[in-house]
């Protein structure tokens, strides 16, 4: 292949050099285009497989942060349901234990109730805290996972930039905090 190849460069270069000297084209042009096609073969044998193995990691890297992302998402999710759940259960253990006292005699349903009330605000409470711990901790997880991701883009942002606009960002952070 590559023998038919140089077979056709010598062959075509000569011509090519010959109409271009009679029609006022440089004629060292040809040898140039010849140049820049082996450059341009060079180029693409010696880099077309780490080009391609490059592609194919960041494409798996994003893969694998997006189902990170979905993992935690899940998680996020199921934390709330079950919150949700615990909230169900605390209303209707509450709503059972009301209607198990209002059918007890006069005399003890007021010493009854007033107890029964304490224990209510008590779980309430409880229930307030552990379901405001539980949030807490899904938002920490959560501005973890979202403030890890803005840093990473962030870095590769600022990989990207040159020397001139890293110059720029801290000029103005300079003019900012003046």
């Amino acid at each position: 292949m590559l023998k038919y190849i140089l077979s056709a460069i010598f062959v075509l270069v000569p011509i090519a050099s010959f109409a271009a000297e009679s029609s006022g084209i440089d004629p060292r042009m040809g040898w140039r285009v010849i140049n820049f096609i082996v450059f341009a073969g060079i180029l693409y044998y010696f880099l077309r497989k780490p080009v391609a193995n490059f592609f194919r990691t960041r494409k798996e890297d994003i893969k694998k942060e997006l189902e990170e992302a979905e993992r935690l998402r899940a998680e996020a999710e199921r934390l709330l349901e079950e919150t949700k759940e615990k909230l169900d259960k605390l209303e209707i253990e509450i709503k059972n234990i009301l209607d198990t006292f209002d059918s007890m005699a006069k005399n003890e349903r007021e010493q009854i109730l007033k107890e029964v009330e304490i224990a209510i605000k008590r779980i309430l409470k409880s229930a307030e805290e552990e379901k405001a711990f539980i949030i807490s901790k899904s938002k920490m997880i959560l501005l973890r996972r979202i403030s890890k991701e803005a840093i990473d883009n962030l870095r590769r942002k600022f990989e990207n930039l040159s020397i001139e606009e890293h110059k720029k960002i801290n000029d103005k952070f300079i003019r900012s905090l003046q």
